[in-house]
């Protein structure tokens, strides 16, 4: 029988230590984020260095939070967020 991709990275999730699985998650939180600046700020038709000088963060800043491989600050995030005419907040879980 053949497996999914979906079994597979399910078992595999289920052999990782806590420690991994936590790092995993912060990783999947940076990532949800990622996404949401890219969208929105393509929504505008804003390119990375237009963000940049909007919010006066620098363009390199912009294109790591983008690809999920710095944490940005609070600070850092709002001022996004004003620049692409957005509100920062945080969501209860489901």
């Amino acid at each position: 029988m053949d497996r999914s991709y979906q079994d597979i990275t399910a078992e595999r999730r289920g052999r990782l230590a806590p420690e991994s699985a936590a790092v995993g998650e912060v990783f999947a939180r940076a990532y949800d984020i990622a996404l949401q600046i890219i969208e929105l700020r393509e929504s505008r038709g804003l390119t990375q260095s237009e963000l940049a000088e909007r919010c006066g963060v620098d363009q390199g800043d912009i294109s790591r939070i983008e690809r999920g491989s710095t944490s940005p600050t609070a600070r850092t995030l709002q001022r996004i967020a004003e620049a692409l005419d957005s509100d920062l907040r945080l969501v209860s879980r489901a």
